[in-house]
């Protein structure tokens, strides 16, 4: 039967089957200190865990916090991080009742979305830098949870989680409240490695597995410096039936897979076509993160955005005849978030996703599907949007 990976907000219930061991290659992209992970090297038909949606439920030695105030219903943002040492968990964490879904379909009508109904913080409390778990329960090979990445807006997170069943969860939110998250595909001997985009500021990352009783949190602290904020930043994830997913920024005026007005795998990746002011880079896009195999992510950001009507294109890149794909993009845009979900993706088929008005920031979403099939030439040559 198929299956759905994208309800994320789970982590804290029971998973099921593990996933095939992953061999991934990862690279810094020629030393720029942008860290990108090259797919072709994963091979996996990873068959994740049916995803089941819990909240934490604990009781926390140490300060007197209330296990009700940790609801998952809780804006990130207004959660008062109390001081919580990794150390003094002594968590019955149960997993009482939590929605599953990432965003509500029906929320999904063409509006900007407020920051506070981004993707849900899957550990809601757990907001100090450490590993949070219970003796018995999962455990990780981790000790450095405070990290600088310096001018990289693209981070890998890696390691071997022990006890754990199944795929985890990771959430990124960052400075302004943009936040982003998804599933971190975990091998059956425990083995993860998962590149994740990185706001320019101070990110809130929680890595979060399942043990079927009591869940295994990594709470990160990362810093970027050196950087631009971003105005727009857009992120695809996929299933493991799609075969290459490929995101687009298209800027005003422009089309899909034009070198010149199309951010993408052959423009934004080590160097950015100049929009903008000429000459001037930091009004350029970048896209950070690219994959060539099932999940993703895929990464996005522009600042400083010249006006005009942006749209956000997804590409699957599956061979003729191959499965239908479902995934979803998280667009932050001006401090907003919005999900747009896509699904029943066709190989050789691209989804307008959004469009983007700078600078009102108003987003559209969309559910626009263009057969490309005719046109067909290392990408969609047809003239879109």
């Amino acid at each position: 039967m198929r299956r759905w990976l994208l309800a994320l907000t789970m982590v804290l219930g029971c998973g099921d089957s593990p996933v095939a061991i992953i061999d991934a290659t990862i690279s810094d992209g020629g030393g720029d200190g942008v860290v990108e992970a090259d797919a072709r090297a994963i091979d996996a038909a990873i068959d994740g865990p049916d995803l089941d949606a819990a909240t934490v439920d604990a009781a926390i030695d140490g300060p007197d916090v209330d296990a009700t105030a940790l609801d998952a219903t809780v804006d990130a943002g207004t959660v008062d991080a109390a001081t919580v040492d990794a150390g003094t968990v002594d968590a019955a964490i149960d997993g009482p009742d939590v929605d599953a879904t990432i965003v509500d379909a029906t929320a999904l009508d063409g509006t900007v979305l407020d920051a506070a109904a981004g993707v849900p913080d899957p550990a809601p409390g757990f907001d100090a830098p450490g590993e949070y778990t219970t003796p018995g329960c999962a455990d990780s090979n981790q000790t450095n949870f405070t990290l600088a990445v310096g001018a990289a807006s693209a981070y890998t997170f890696s390691g071997t989680i022990t006890g754990a069943s199944g795929d985890g969860t990771f959430w990124v939110r960052g400075p302004g409240g943009e936040t982003v998250g998804g599933p971190i595909e975990t091998a059956a001997d425990g083995r993860y490695a998962k590149t994740l985009p990185i706001f320019c500021g101070a990110n809130l990352v929680k890595l979060v597995w399942n043990t079927g009783s009591c869940p295994l949190v990594l709470v990160y602290a990362v810093t970027r410096t050196t950087c631009e904020p971003a105005d727009i930043t857009a992120t695809v994830q996929w299933d493991d039936l799609g075969r290459d997913w490929e995101l687009h920024l298209v800027k005003p005026g422009g089309h899909i897979n034009d070198d010149a007005t199309d951010c993408t795998w052959t423009s934004c990746i080590g160097g950015s076509p100049d929009w903008g002011a000429v000459g001037d880079p930091s009004d350029n896009p970048h896209k950070d993160i690219d994959n060539t195999g099932a999940y993703g992510p895929e990464n996005i950001w522009l600042a400083n955005p010249e006006p005009g009507i942006y749209t956000v294109l997804v590409e699957h890149w599956g061979s003729s005849g191959s499965a239908l794909s479902d995934g979803f993009v998280t667009l932050n845009v001006a401090g907003h978030t919005v999900t747009v979900e896509i699904t029943d993706l066709p190989p050789l088929a691209v989804w307008t996703a959004a469009t983007i008005a700078w600078p009102s920031g108003i987003v559209t979403t969309g559910t626009a599907i263009y057969d490309c099939s005719g046109t067909w030439s290392l990408g969609c040559r047809a003239v879109l949007p």
